[in-house]
């Protein structure tokens, strides 16, 4: 017999029942009283009953769920005698049989390799065998989607993947789906259901395969009794109703179970014309036997809200078409609304603070759910430590972050990219090793530098080329003992993974069985058992039982999880790459569930999966649309069009509900959640998400405000501090932000009392040592402290060696040249060709070329195009054999750079032998060493003296000039000086008046200094300093452009920049054409003879202050250093600032919220600058 008990939410259905469950059980003891409720319901329904039992035990009374009903048959007629396929299990084979199908699977095999699609197949084929679509209703389903060629496709693979999916567990394993079929099989073999009464409580509805299971049992047993929500006022066994009612799932379910006694009168013989017939004598027999028969709990005012009168009307009225508004006394539902999700969580905690703080209610008397528990839930968990409030977060972890999953997947990853750094490193420092960190860093540096990747690479001893900060090993006499040390210590870790990973390489192209012994060989070597128990240990000390039950449980899972794999496939030949996919997927669907530690503490949940008992206090967060529905459409391999398509078709396939009928059943779930505490209700909702994206409320919050009159968002984080300070932790966050804000002037005066009080308040023995350094972080500001002499001259030497590019490093900031020329850090060499090194085979290969031409005499305005290539060609052989340890060579990327690097360099020297033969000067060096310049005061300069102790402070400077060039005449010595850039400079003399510019002055000086040396009879005369862009120009130009005007357009393109002396005779040097602009250098004569305004020229007077300037410059910025200077003193100057592309970001800590860092504004104008350098000039002639 099937009876209902209905009522509404909080209606005391479940009382109700289980109380007449006990009276009969104890009138009657031989029957089997069997109550069936969700899995999440077992263990406190068990409580209920027990607590209602007037024996507190149950004889004869059975709590169960679905899955222990079928274990308890299963158990009794000897039918579980199978293997069940869980989600693990399925994933893995899906993936398997997906890969053995290849290319016959056309729309989903080449998906399966992403992260998450295997996921969304397992969940497809998993509703299938839940909704009972078999391989016949799939081609039914195939042949009505035909006209829809993609949604044909993807059912047609799915179709076969299904069906290949079935063919390879045949006879093996069943899934956790076809259990219930298992079961519906045993059932009739079963004295446990023969004649026993069946309840099912807690359900709102029954898939298709658990039909067929109550099909069955209203078969076999003495009555079947389903307790069902719907308000008293509707009517139960309503024929027709629509996706939309609330209570649309009960009439559905209803209509549902009753079908199925229908089917089984029929089966018997019965005579009832039709459905509709059977269904109207079942009413009115069921209203003849009174309470025997259907139950309707009709009480206007639900028990749990019969002293509520806000919460009565709530249930009474959400959902419902009414227009009345409750304006009575409403001291039970609240709204709040919060700036961001954190804020809105510190407030939900504050108030159960407040609540526990009142007497009147324990932890477990109040429950959180949330609209979101994957955004909410690691938060809630966080603060609520905070807060020292108990909390159980309803929620299972994933694995896939664990040290041991990463150990594991970085060692197969080794093996499959053979040696690739990241997976190395990975592994090194996944936590299950024993290798130290800092010894890691050192390998690691070394490998990256040298470009070691690759089995091979790594079978070799560690003894060849070694990088720029190994470079003292080279050569074997000059090894000192510590770096024999530090090699030997590299060797040996090479060694170590070399043979922990040894059993996976040799089992690499084994079948699955023979990677699984080899990885569990590797695991079991490392001792990771060991290891996992001594972190579970260390989460126990700290308190964090969450994370010790995660470190206790997940080596068993993942050894189950391989012994799962060795079952399934493990005789088949896999390579190392599918096992992987294969172990990932199945690691993927393990989480590890925790048990609350504590009977008193709240319950965090969501609103579908969390079962609630009843409670006094409910606290909903997470009140946002998107949220509230839920978004629950769109993604999976039958998307929600694709769906819709085939119910329009008119198919009898049943699918899971789509998103819109989701979106109806939510408010069912909603009315219960809502309707749950007796006591208070609590709502609230954030404006901004967890990355700053704005939200709105969900529309169950203007509901609410037009069914309550009065009804309005609080924003209770706008209250005073003392409302909300609850414990000494938060207190001590609190303290923290107050100080923050007040040492930065941005806190109200109205504000600024609590600090003294609130750090009175949290002080003790405990938190004194944190205040302290809140205090001092708080109020932190930076002053720069130089370095003292000693400190100074131990890093750089009585005699500092510098450059000029280091002093312009000193000008961007003298933290930065501190850091990298002081402590002597460096960014990690990689075995890479990188923009620089693109320069430094500029400079090499023209070296080279231009050094054969000076030394062999030969003229660059005659020089054949014939001999000019050879001379290119070699140079650039030579260099790219020579460079960076054959790096050019090392990839085909590298081996196309060749060929561009060859296209720029032969479009220079083209066109440095076109200017050479527009003007008079001719190269005399090339990379000339500021050494060959000899003992001159530009490069060795005294920066003081000290008498007393016998001191004399000094800097060198070294360098090298790109190319000098010279115009001798009987009493003068022209001097052209030229800096090749691979990217684009222009000279600025506000640059150089901050020392950011120094080079093209200095080299100048070096190069006149030199000359003055050689000459010492004659003038020296500084012609021109000049950079010269090396690239490969594009110009534009309208189709059928002659060639010619292509090349000026190209010349003009690579002319020079800098400066030229303000001298008509000299620029006529440098280019003897000159007639307007200039295509070789930056001067434009008018034809007045005058210099046009855009000229980059300047007068022999001041660039002669501009030369003492920077000779100045460099004087004072090397006295600085050895003072101890680094102060982080970055600058902005035309948008552009240092910091944008400084490698020391990370350790300088500069942050301009905090006071005494700035940066410094360089906002001269050239013209202001010079007038500057010629005041200074002037003062001291």
């Amino acid at each position: 017999m099937l009876r209902f008990c209905f009522g509404a939410s909080g209606a005391g259905k479940s009382t109700r029942i289980y109380d007449e469950i006990i009276r009969r059980s104890m009138t009657d003891p031989g029957t089997d009283y069997l109550i069936i409720v969700p899995d999440q319901f077992t263990m406190q329904t068990q409580k209920d009953v027990v607590k209602m039992h007037p024996s507190h035990a149950i004889m004869n009374i059975d709590v169960l769920s679905f899955g222990r009903l079928s274990h308890r048959v299963f158990e009794e007629t000897g039918h579980g005698s199978f293997c069940v396929l869980d989600d693990v299990g399925k994933t893995l084979v899906l993936r398997h049989v997906a890969d053995m199908l290849g290319d016959r699977l056309p729309v989903l095999g080449g998906n399966m390799h992403r992260p998450g699609y295997i996921d969304e197949v397992k969940s497809t084929i998993s509703e299938f065998m839940m909704y009972g679509i078999g391989d016949q209703e799939l081609s039914v389903l195939e042949e009505k989607s035909s006209k829809k060629g993609a949604l044909c496709s993807k059912i047609k693979d799915l179709r076969l993947l299904y069906s290949e999916f079935l063919k390879y567990i045949e006879g093996k394993y069943i899934t956790t789906e076809e259990t219930l079929d298992v079961l519906v099989k045993a059932l009739p073999e079963s004295a446990l259901i023969r004649d026993s009464v069946i309840v099912f409580d807690g359900f709102t509805g029954f898939t298709p395969i658990q039909y067929r299971v109550l099909k069955e049992l209203l078969a076999l047993s003495k009555e079947v009794m389903v307790s069902l929500t719907i308000s008293p006022i509707e009517d139960p066994y309503a024929a027709e109703f629509g996706e939309q009612e609330l209570f649309m799932l009960t009439k559905k379910t209803v209509r549902d179970l009753e079908r199925l006694e229908y089917e089984l009168q029929r089966e018997k013989g019965s005579t009832i014309p039709d459905f509709s017939a059977f269904r109207e004598l079942r009413h009115r027999d069921m209203a003849a036997v009174g309470d025997r028969g259907d139950i309707f709990i009709k009480d206007e005012v639900v028990a749990r809200h019969k002293d509520n009168e806000a919460l009565a009307y709530l249930e009474r009225s959400l959902f419902r078409y009414k227009n009345d508004r409750f304006a009575g006394r409403n001291d039970s539902i609240f709204i709040y609304e919060a700036t961001n999700q954190a804020q809105e969580i510190r407030q939900t905690m504050i108030k159960i603070a407040d609540l526990i703080r009142t007497g009147k209610y324990a932890y477990r008397d109040i429950a959180l759910v949330c609209g979101s528990l994957e955004a909410y839930g690691e938060q809630i968990a966080r603060a609520a430590e905070r807060f020292d409030i108990p909390v159980y977060v309803d929620q299972n972890t994933s694995i896939l972050l664990n040290p041991f999953i990463e150990y594991i997947s970085s060692a197969l990853n080794i093996v499959i990219s053979g040696y690739k750094y990241e997976d190395v490193f990975h592994y090194m420092r996944s936590g299950l090793t024993s290798f130290d960190m800092n010894d890691t860093d050192l390998l690691e540096n070394y490998v990256r530098a040298l470009g070691i990747k690759g089995e091979k690479s790594w079978e070799d001893k560690f003894l060849r080329r070694m990088p720029k900060r190994f470079r003292k090993f080279a050569d074997p006499d000059k090894r000192s003992q510590k770096d024999l040390e530090v090699l030997t210590k590299l060797e040996g870790m090479r060694e170590a993974i070399n043979s922990e990973l040894s059993p996976l390489f040799k089992a690499k192209n084994g079948t699955a069985k023979e990677i699984i012994d080899a990885l569990i060989e590797v695991i079991e070597g490392n001792g990771s058992r060991d290891k996992l128990e001594n972190y579970k240990q260390r989460f126990e000390a700290m308190g964090d039982l969450k994370k010790a039950r995660e470190y206790d449980q997940i080596y068993d899972k993942v050894m189950a999880l391989l012994d799962q794999i060795r079952g399934l496939i493990g005789d088949e030949k896999l390579g190392i790459t599918e096992f992987r996919d294969i172990v990932t997927a199945g690691i993927g669907e393990i989480s590890v569930g925790t048990i609350p530690q504590d009977v008193d503490r709240i319950i965090v949940g969501d609103i579908e999966r969390t079962r609630l008992k009843e409670v006094k206090v409910l606290f909903f967060v997470g009140v946002n649309d998107g949220n509230i529905p839920s978004n629950v459409g769109g993604g999976g391999i039958l998307s929600d069009i694709d769906r819709q398509y085939l119910i329009d078709l008119g198919t009898d396939v049943e699918f899971a509900p789509t998103p819109r009928q989701q979106m109806y059943i939510q408010r069912l779930y909603l009315y219960m959640n809502l309707t749950k505490p007796t006591d208070k209700l609590f709502l609230s909702y954030a404006e901004l998400s967890g990355d700053g994206k704005s939200l709105s409320p969900a529309y169950l919050i203007p509901k609410l405000t037009q069914m309550y009159e009065g009804l309005t968002a609080e924003r209770p984080e706008d209250n005073s501090l003392e409302d909300q300070l609850v414990s000494k932790k938060d207190g001590m966050y609190t303290l923290s932000a107050l100080m923050c804000d007040y040492a930065h002037g941005g806190l109200k005066e109205s504000d600024q009392k609590y600090i003294a009080a609130l750090g009175k308040a949290v002080y003790d023995d405990n938190t004194k040592g944190l205040i302290g350094r809140l205090t001092e972080e708080a109020f932190k500001h930076y002053e720069s402290e130089p370095l003292s002499k000693a400190i100074a001259l131990a890093l750089y030497g009585a005699t500092l060696e510098n450059s000029v590019s280091r002093l312009e490093q000193y000008a961007s900031c003298a933290y930065a040249h501190f850091v990298k020329y002081g402590l002597k850090l460096d960014e990690r060499e990689e075995y890479e060709f990188a923009a620089s090194d693109l320069g430094n085979v500029f400079h090499k290969v023209l070296e080279k070329y231009t050094g054969e031409i000076i030394e062999k005499h030969l003229d660059w305005r005659t020089l054949s195009k014939e001999e000019s290539d050879r001379m290119l060609n070699e140079a650039l052989s030579e260099c790219v054999d020579a460079y960076g340890d054959t790096i050019l060579r090392s990839s085909a990327r590298n081996q196309f750079m060749i060929g561009r690097i060859k296209r720029i360099l032969s479009r220079t020297v083209d066109t440095l032998q076109y200017q050479m033969t527009k003007g008079f000067f001719e190269p005399a060096s090339v990379e000339m060493s500021f050494e060959e310049a000899g003992s001159i005061d530009e490069i060795n300069i005294v920066l003081s003296e000290d008498e007393k102790q016998g001191i004399t402070e000094r800097m060198k400077l070294n360098g090298k000039i790109d190319r000098v060039d010279l115009y001798v005449d009987p009493e003068h010595v022209y001097v052209k000086v030229m800096d090749f850039k691979s990217g684009a400079h222009q000279f600025n003399i506000a640059s150089l008046y901050y020392g950011l510019q120094l080079q093209l002055v200095m080299y100048m000086n070096v190069a006149a200094a030199s000359q003055k040396k050689k000459s010492p009879e004659k003038e020296i005369v500084p012609a021109a300093i000049l950079y010269y862009h090396v690239t490969d120009p594009v110009v534009e130009g309208k189709e059928g452009i002659i060639t010619d005007d292509i090349n000026k357009a190209v010349l003009s393109k690579l002319k020079m920049t800098g400066l030229v002396s303000r001298n008509t005779d000299i620029v006529r040097l440098l280019d003897k054409d000159i007639s307007g602009s200039s295509d070789i250098i930056p001067v434009m004569i008018k034809k007045d003879g005058d210099f046009g305004a855009k000229s980059q020229t300047v007068s022999p007077e001041d660039y002669e202050a501009i030369s003492g300037f920077v000779n100045r410059k460099i004087r004072d910025f090397g006295r600085n250093i050895l003072n101890g200077d680094i102060n982080v003193n970055p600058y902005v100057m035309d948008k552009r600032e240092s910091c944008t592309y400084c490698s020391y970001r990370a350790i300088c800590g500069y942050d301009e919220r905090i006071k005494g860092f700035k940066k410094r504004n360089l906002d001269l104008d050239p013209q202001d600058a010079m007038a500057l350098i010629r005041e200074e000039a002037d003062k001291i002639n």
